[in-house]
Formats: structure tokens, C-alpha cells, sequence
């Protein structure tokens, strides 16, 4: 017979670098006053948080994507952050309450699209970047829009900055943290694409895994503690970004 978890456990939970959601310390060193060792991000400063306020420590361990989905559909690791709630991982894995939200934004040079409505179809007036095997890659084939492939965030800025590109288009957050990295978030502008909806990163728990749905409750708990607390906000602010919805 499975127990209930109690407090003062440590769980392991596995993830991937996905700035500023994630990020390995061995890749982007933490501000001062972490731990330098840690892997941190908003999303897991925001995991930690909210299960401190129910007792329960945390470890997040850096480990391939697909060999952690393939462990939590086997049952061999209590789960992930942070998961999107995709129907096929439904059928192995729960999902937490939101950690934080993503928007699929463009982004240009200062003031570029100011008079316009960022909509998909608006792009077949411009040349277009997007980083090569992410989510808005699949979004532009679908609407049949030609873009350039770029390599990554740093690129795929200063492709618009600096050669011959109109839009990138790509995840929000995550640009406007590459943005300030490499000094150049004043020269930019950010606009959340109309028409598409957000992007929901939670916690998911292998449905296999002992006490996986008490895991996923009292994740859930200590969330609705940061909302109310504010504490949520805050962590948010520490990153130069802006609130998002939850």
C-alpha cells in the first residue's frame, strides 16, 4: 500500500534548458545569491517556491527531453518540469496547474509593426525568421508562410537587427531574455501574435509513479499560495519580465 507524501521529503523532478523557464548554471551562470550549482529559471524558482510553502524540498535534474517523457510514461521518475499538456502525454503523465505562460511573439526592430495588427497573415508582406525545430516553425508551415531557419534566439535577433530579415517570429519570454543578454532589448520590439492563444508550462507526474497525483495536489496548493501571496509576481519581476497569466 502506497503513503501519502509527507512533508519534508525531497523530490527529484527532470528537466531541460529552456531559457529563462530553465536554465543550466553551467550554460548561463546564475545571478549572485543562488546557488551556482542550480539549475534555476522562473519556472523552477517558481516550482521550489510553491512546494517550500508545503514542506517539500526539491532537486531538478538536467537530463535528455526525450529520455524524461519516455521514464515518466515507464513510471521510472516521478516527473518533469516543465511539461506543455500535449494529448499524447495525457495518457501517461498528470498535469499541475500552471507554472507560468508563453506567447508566440514577433519581434523586430524598434517600432516596426506599431502601426499594424500582429496577426499570421500580415507576415506574407514580410521576410521571416524562425528557430529551426520549434513550435513556430510548425505554426508557419501550417499557414504556408516561407521563412528563414535560424539556429537559435541569438541569431534569429540579429538577423532582424542586422541583415536583411523583417520578423522573428518565436517564444516571447525567451527572447526578450536573450534580448537583455546580449544587450540589445533597447533596439527591439515585442508583439504577441493576435489569434494564438497561450501556452500553458505545469508540472507533469508519470501516472505510474507512487503518490504521483498527492505530488501534483500539493504542487497545486503551494501555487494558489504564490498567487495569493504575490510571491509568484515577484519572481517574475526578478527575471525583467513581464507578469504573465495564471
Amino acid at each position: 500500500m502506497s503513503t501519502a507524501p509527507i512533508y519534508g521529503e525531497e523530490i527529484v523532478l527532470h528537466t531541460i534548458h529552456l531559457p529563462p523557464h530553465i536554465i543550466d548554471p553551467n550554460i548561463i551562470p546564475p545571478p549572485e545569491g543562488l546557488d551556482e550549482d542550480a539549475v534555476y529559471g522562473f519556472d523552477v524558482d517558481i516550482l521550489r517556491a510553491a512546494y517550500a510553502t508545503q514542506g517539500v524540498l526539491v532537486r531538478v535534474e538536467l537530463t535528455p527531453w526525450k529520455r524524461i517523457m519516455r521514464d515518466v510514461e515507464e513510471g521510472l521518475i516521478l516527473g518533469a518540469v516543465s511539461c506543455r499538456r500535449l494529448p499524447v502525454r495525457e495518457t501517461f503523465a498528470l498535469f499541475s496547474a500552471p507554472l507560468s505562460d508563453s506567447a508566440n511573439a514577433f519581434v523586430t526592430r524598434r517600432a516596426f509593426l506599431d502601426d499594424e495588427v500582429p496577426t499570421l497573415s500580415l507576415l506574407n508582406q514580410y521576410s521571416v525568421a524562425a528557430v529551426n525545430g520549434w513550435s513556430q516553425t510548425d505554426i508557419l508551415k501550417g499557414a504556408n508562410i516561407p521563412y528563414y531557419s535560424a539556429s537559435g534566439l541569438d541569431q534569429g535577433i540579429n538577423l532582424v537587427l542586422r541583415r536583411n530579415h523583417d520578423i522573428f517570429m518565436t517564444e516571447r519570454d525567451s527572447a526578450i531574455f536573450a534580448a537583455r543578454r546580449m544587450g540589445v532589448i533597447d533596439q527591439l520590439s515585442f508583439y504577441d501574435v493576435s489569434g494564438l492563444g497561450l501556452d500553458h508550462y505545469a508540472g507533469c507526474f508519470s501516472k505510474k509513479y507512487p503518490n504521483a497525483e498527492q505530488w501534483r495536489d500539493l504542487l497545486n496548493k503551494g501555487l494558489k499560495e504564490l498567487n495569493e501571496s504575490g510571491e509568484r509576481d515577484a519572481i517574475f519581476e526578478r527575471y525583467g519580465l513581464p507578469f504573465l497569466s495564471h
